[in-house]
Order: structure tokens, then C-alpha cells, then sequence
């Protein structure tokens, strides 16, 4: 309560009494705890709690609903916005049989396996990897693959980069992986998406850093991510076909990532796995960066050039959520304002993405 004052600029002692006793709130107060927690003004005034979303953080050692900086709230209030909608709407947002939930005892092997099963689901090979020789073309095979099992996959500046992702699901609503830019090449959007993909496998809904592992289900989700974009088959044939030296120098580390598309953190820890450096190597390897992402995980280092505005505003709501939205116009359940409002996408764009004519 005290955090949600002082970023309110009200008086601590004001709020409390609005909250505990019979105080009240002056409207701008009201509109400035509304956008500090990123929910509408009216959520405080409904009769019944709104379908908001848990902010469970991932990041701590024991997972709980936590604090989280302006932009983080944003992000879940985002998702929060459309999921409601589509539920609303009854489109149809089941999600592919072959994704119900799993139990597990969080083992190694138990991720390792589950790895495997959804690699050869999946149907990426190690040679289309090899060949492929970027993150990009394995982050769209992947990406493709998990919205045509009916998840969302959406793409959103946070502006921190405290969280990488997001995983959530409200009642008849759609499942959402949010992947945040903010800081993020494609080869750390690329884990994020196969660490938050584990999540729904889990249904552990909330918020998370893959870089920041301290309990039993970050640690699971992010082995699992591991295997699936980097099994042994694959590290050991690029060493022999690329003839990269199994070191943990930080420029061979890097190239090396590069060419197989995956970050250079799930690179580093899969060497170690597979035998080929020590853990010590990671340990020094990993304390040249702070506990900060290392470098070149961070961007793609492009910039300048032309880009396709359509082609943008595909890669930021995906083909699962446009096909939603397109559907929902056609049946005049949502005309092009609505849309607008919902989720940003702009009138002029509506037609070419939906594919109406």
C-alpha cells in the first residue's frame, strides 16, 4: 500500500483511510492508482471482481503475486484486455487436446524428456537448424507452431526488462504468451518463448526471467527450453560441421549462438551439460556480465531500413489473435473502433491483415 502511494503521489495515510475505514479519493487520485495497477477506473467501482489476472512473480524463490514496475502492469494489463474480450465473445479459443496440463515431480529427466517429446511434435529438425544459420527462422517455426495449437503469441514493449515473458489464462478465455522486446534479441525472444511455452504446458501462470532462476519451476521450465531448441544431436553436429572450439570464450560463445539461432545463455549451460566445458568454466563465463544479460542477447544489433508496416504489426499480435480478430469483424461482433481500442491495431491496417475484402 505503501509502494502504490508514494507512485500515486498520494498521501500514504489518505489511502489507507480510503481503503480501511470510510475515507475518500479526490477523481484525479482514483485516475492515479488506476494507471499505476493498469486497470480501467471502472474495475473499482464494479459490483463483481473483473476477471484480472494474478501478477505472479517467477522470479522469487517461493512464486507470489508481487510488485511489479509501470510497464510490467501494462503488459499484463494488456493481455488481461484482450483475453476478456475473446472470452466474451464465445470465437472459440480451445486450445490443441495434445496440450493438457502435466504433472510432474520437476526433475531433470522429466524436463529433458518432455523436451524430446515436443522437439519431434514439433517437427523442426537439427538439419533445419544447421541450415538455417539464424534465430529468426527457428523463433518463426516455433512461434508457428505453438499458435497453431491455439495459443496466443503476442510481442510487447514493456519498457524494463525485468520480465521477459508472460503466461496467462483467464477462465474461457485464450491461453497468452506475451514475449516483451524491451531489450531482447531474437535468440532471448526465441527462449522466452520456449521457456513461457513450458509454462502452459504447467498451466504456471505469471511472470518470469529466464535469467533469473531461484525456485523448482523456472529451473524446470528453463531446462526444458534448453533441449527443446538445443538437443545434443545439434550441439554435437555443429561442432564438427561449423568446427567451433568447445570453449567458454565469450567471442566463440557468441558466434556460436548465432549460428544456431538459440541465446548465448542456453548455449553455455548445454556445454556444460553435454560434458564439453565445466561448470567452473560457466561460472567465470557468467561473472564477466554482473548478473546482467550478456551482450548480443540484448539485440540483433540491426537498424536503419525500410520495414514493412504490415509485416510489424504481424510479428506484434500473430497469426492466432489476427485470425480471432478478423473473425470477430465478420460476424459484427467487433467492428474495426472496437479492435482499435482493444488492442492498438489501427483501422488502415485491419483489412489487409485480416484479409478481407
Amino acid at each position: 500500500m505503501t509502494t502504490l502511494a508514494i507512485r500515486a503521489g498520494i498521501p500514504s495515510a489518505d489511502l489507507r483511510r480510503a481503503l480501511e475505514v470510510d475515507g475518500e479519493l479526490e477523481d484525479d487520485e482514483i485516475e492515479a492508482i488506476a494507471e499505476q495497477l493498469a486497470v480501467p477506473v471502472e474495475a473499482f467501482f464494479m459490483d463483481e471482481t473483473p476477471p484480472l489476472l494474478k501478477a505472479v512473480d517467477f522470479r522469487t524463490a517461493t512464486p507470489h503475486v508481487s510488485k511489479f514496475k509501470k510497464g510490467t502492469l501494462e503488459a499484463i494489463g494488456y493481455v488481461e484486455r484482450i483475453a476478456g474480450t475473446l472470452a466474451s465473445l464465445e470465437l472459440g479459443v480451445e486450445i490443441d487436446p495434445s496440450l493438457a496440463p502435466i504433472t510432474t515431480a520437476y526433475t531433470d529427466g522429466e524436463a529433458i524428456e518432455l523436451a524430446k517429446k515436443w522437439r519431434k511434435s514439433w517437427g523442426f529438425s537439427i538439419q533445419e537448424q544447421l541450415d538455417a544459420a539464424n534465430s529468426n527462422t527457428v523463433y518463426v517455426s516455433l512461434r508457428s507452431y505453438i499458435e497453431s495449437l491455439g495459443v496466443l503469441v503476442l510481442h510487447k514493449s514493456f519498457g524494463t526488462d525485468e520480465a521477459a515473458g508472460i503466461y496467462a489464462h483467464i477462465p474461457d478465455g485464450p491461453h497468452a504468451i506475451v514475449i516483451n522486446t524491451t531489450l531482447s534479441s531474437k535468440a532471448r525472444k526465441l527462449f522466452t518463448l520456449a521457456h513461457e511455452f513450458c509454462h502452459v504446458l504447467l498451466r504456471a501462470e505469471g511472470t518470469s526471467n529466464p535469467s533469473i532462476i531461484k525456485n523448482k519451476v523456472e529451473k524446470f521450465c528453463n531446462k526444458f527450453a534448453a533441449y527443446l531448441l538445443a538437443p545434443n544431436g545439434l550441439i554435437n553436429n555443429a561442432i564438427q560441421r561449423f568446427g567451433y572450439p568447445a570453449t567458454a570464450d565469450h567471442d566463440n560463445i557468441r558466434r556460436f549462438a548465432k549460428r544456431l539461432g538459440i541465446s548465448q545463455e542456453a548455449l553455455v549451460r548445454r556445454l556444460v551439460e553435454i560434458g564439453y566445458i565445466t561448470q567452473a568454466n560457466y561460472t567465470t563465463w557468467r561473472s564477466k556480465f554482473n548478473g546482467v544479460v550478456p551482450p548480443g542477447d540484448t539485440t540483433d544489433g540491426q537498424g536503419g531500413g525500410k520495414t514493412d508496416p504490415l509485416q510489424t504489426k504481424r510479428t506484434t499480435y500473430g497469426s492466432r489473435l489476427l485470425s480471432l480478430l478478423g473473425n470477430a469483424r465478420q460476424r459484427g461482433l467487433l467492428d474495426d473502433l472496437d479492435i482499435y481500442r482493444l488492442c492498438g491495431l489501427k483501422r488502415k491496417y485491419q483489412d489487409d491483415l485480416f484479409g478481407i475484402v
